[in-house]
């Protein structure tokens, strides 16, 4: 007798999704991870992305992934994110830095809201790591919980490699490191309610 399992069949791409912990930057604006329960995603942080990080008004942006992450067998992966900001809560000085640091004015509804937003659309390139328990200082205090969607490609072409240890380490001093580099925890713009979809993308506020 044979027994038949639900199964992905064996060339198909296979879509999954991971529970977002954290987001830690490295000190020094290059790098930014995604650090989920299951993986963590390390990219580079382009300019704009440095110096948003950088920035005392950060919390005005909010930040989203737009669809999925397309995972390779090497586990590379490559992604779309967009940051949003609403004309109505910035500063003047506000205004200035993002449009200097690459943001377009647009019009938006919003919610309940209908107005001129300034967006930025940013392409992300990476690779994904094994994850491991972060301490509870390095975790944010989601009010819901967030994900990253993902869909591992080319599942024709052979078998996956096994996705490497997170270059997360910690320093004698019990400093958390990125490949050597000190990091940080960043907060605000991220944990809130799905209010509105603007072209199929949500944005948290």
């Amino acid at each position: 007798m044979q027994w038949g399992c639900a199964s992905t069949p064996e060339g198909e791409p296979v879509h999954g999704k991971d529970r977002i912990q954290s987001f830690l930057a490295a000190k020094d604006g290059r790098k930014v991870v995604i650090a989920g329960e299951n993986y963590h995603y390390v990219f580079d942080g382009d300019p704009s992305v440095a110096a948003l990080l950088r920035w005392e008004g950060r919390t005005k942006v909010t930040p989203a992934l737009t669809g999925e992450l397309k995972v390779a067998r090497n586990q590379s992966f490559e992604g779309q994110y967009v940051l949003m900001a609403f004309d109505a809560d910035l500063t003047p000085e506000d205004r200035a830095f993002l449009i200097q640091t690459g943001f377009a004015k647009t019009d938006v509804k919003y919610g309940d809201r209908t107005g001129a937003a300034l967006r930025y659309f940013g392409t992300v390139y990476g690779t994904r790591y094994q994850a491991v328990a972060l301490k509870p200082a390095d975790v944010l205090d989601f009010s819901r919980s967030n994900y990253v969607n993902y869909v591992e490609q080319e599942t024709a072409t052979g078998a996956f490699a096994k996705a490497a240890p997170t270059p997360l380490a910690r320093a004698a001093d019990d400093t958390l490191l990125l490949s050597g580099v000190p990091v940080f925890l960043v907060q605000g713009g991220t944990d809130f309610s799905c209010r509105a979809r603007f072209m199929d993308i949500c944005f948290y506020k």
